[in-house]
């Protein structure tokens, strides 16, 4: 995702979380600074169809981890799913 895709992602995703009764209303600055990619912190995929246009994406967050007391590793890197739409199944 990049900040092109703002507009669309920010459409789908309202789109999407309109079908509950109770949900969340994002505007666009709101789905910019939650969902634009920030190394280590979110990460945010967009598919596009042969016509170049946004119909899907995914997004996952990472939350690092210490690992106590093992002589090699020391951190565990672990993303998290945070927000997506899927629109085209095939």
């Amino acid at each position: 995702m990049g900040k092109k895709d703002v507009k669309i992602v920010h459409e789908l995703l309202n789109g999407y979380l309109n079908r509950f009764d109770v949900h969340l209303e994002f505007n666009p600055e709101e789905v910019e600074h939650f969902l634009l990619p920030r190394e280590g912190v979110v990460d945010t995929f967009v598919i596009e169809n042969t016509d170049g246009k946004v119909t899907d994406f995914i997004s996952f967050y990472h939350l690092p981890s210490s690992i106590l007391k093992h002589e090699t590793h020391k951190l565990l890197k672990v993303a998290y799913s945070y927000y997506s739409v899927a629109n085209n199944y095939s």
